[in-house]
């Protein structure tokens, strides 16, 4: 029995030695083995962002299955390319800065034959990361606003990148309130929640390969937001300003209605002659120097308030800020344009019809954001562009802003 099993034991280890031996011979080997072709020629190439774009002559050689470029990006990875025979352009990228670069081309054919290699040298182009932290790196595009801050960014590129936006913590240390994956041309990342004190911030933007842009970094203070007192509130007539209120409707009163603080169903409202054009335009002084965060309209709510959004109710109109109007009335150059506002109706339905939803909205009134970094203005002008009746006159009852007064 001994013997039996020391026999075993010996034809076990010759087995084992056997297959150690062979272990070359068990890795898959390619069914051809074809010719090695002939070594990429007449290459160029034009840059893009973050890589370039090669173009060169195709090899010759029957066995030529594709054509590999193989370079190192700026973190040490080592990638590859590769263009099938059917293509004289490959394409490298990953690159974390503008600038030139290595590539080493290699023909390949059947059975992973390859050519003897050549160098080419490339230049990047700037990579997309970089472009849209150059985007953000600037006052008006990285600010302060009501309660936190917005960062409006450029990426012309349209390249796959995540802003991240940090914030400095009690213990000196960077902290990620927020991260934002895009690819969309051009946007805005909004950060809430913030106190009315002085926070550092920092941003930085992250391409696909992990390449990061330098953090930009900012001290800044959310604004406290606070409604405006309506008692500043004056008219101001300019040339242009050619509404008249409409006398023959008995609840319309003249522009300080707008800020009497009645807005109740049924009130009196600012009406305007049906005799008046659209446009129309008319203009007010706050009384200070104010930067708007957000505004609330409060239509007309007739006795039947089956009518609102309709008649003369405002349904698109600009709002322009001023510190010092041209006594003219024109526009150019002394009003900047805040932002063009358009009034929603929340069912949808066609007009002369509503829901319980539109006429709930319509009491309440209609809240607008201003959008971006709007500087402060006293004096105020609101043009109106349409209306919801496509009527010749406009109609509403209240406006109500907010915002922070400057000092």
């Amino acid at each position: 029995m001994k013997v039996i099993l020391k026999i075993q034991e010996a034809g076990l280890i010759v087995l084992l030695l056997a297959l150690f031996a062979c272990k070359d011979a068990l890795e898959p080997e390619a069914i051809r083995r074809g010719e090695a072709p002939g070594v990429v020629r007449n290459f160029s190439s034009q840059p893009i962002p973050g890589g370039a774009v090669i173009t060169y002559d195709v090899p010759e050689g029957r066995d030529l299955r594709y054509v590999k470029a193989t370079y190192t990006l700026d973190n040490g990875t080592v990638r590859e390319s590769k263009s099938t025979v059917y293509k004289n352009t490959l394409t490298v990228d990953g690159f974390g800065q503008a600038g030139e670069y290595d590539v080493k081309l290699t023909a390949v054919a059947v059975g992973e034959v390859e050519s003897s290699p050549v160098i080419v040298r490339v230049t990047a182009g700037t990579p997309s990361h970089l472009l849209v932290a150059q985007s953000i790196d600037n006052d008006n595009n990285f600010y302060a606003t009501f309660g936190g801050i917005n960062v409006d960014f450029v990426n012309s590129t349209e390249g796959n990148v995540v802003i991240k936006i940090l914030i400095r913590d009690e213990q000196n240390k960077w902290k990620e309130i927020q991260a934002a994956y895009t690819k969309a041309k051009q946007g805005r990342i909004r950060v809430r929640g913030l106190d009315s004190v002085e926070y550092t911030f920092g941003i930085y933007v992250q391409d696909r390969w992990n390449n990061k842009s330098d953090t930009i970094i900012r001290s800044l203070t959310p604004y406290f937001e606070s409604q405006f007192n309506k008692a500043l509130f004056r008219e101001v007539r300019l040339p242009g300003d050619t509404w008249d209120y409409h006398t023959g409707q008995g609840r319309a009163r003249n522009l300080p209605v707008l800020w009497d603080g009645l807005h109740s169903q049924n009130g009196t409202i600012f009406q305007t002659k049906p005799s008046t054009v659209i446009p129309q335009y008319f203009t007010w002084d706050m009384g200070i120097k104010a930067r708007l965060s957000r505004f609330i309209l409060y239509p007309d709510i007739p006795p039947s308030d089956k009518n609102v959004y309709a008649g003369g109710q405002p349904s698109v109109w600009e709002l322009w800020g001023s510190n010092s109007p041209d006594s003219d009335g024109s526009f150019d150059p002394s009003w900047t344009r805040i932002g063009t506002f358009y009034a929603t109706k929340p069912s949808g339905l066609p007009l002369g019809q509503v829901n319980n939803d539109d006429i709930a909205q319509a009491k309440n009134g209609e809240e607008f954001e201003i959008e971006g970094n709007v500087q402060a203005y006293r004096y105020w002008r609101w043009r109106t562009l349409a209306n919801w009746g496509n009527v010749t006159y406009i109609a509403f009852a209240e406006f109500t802003f907010f915002g922070s007064v400057e000092e």
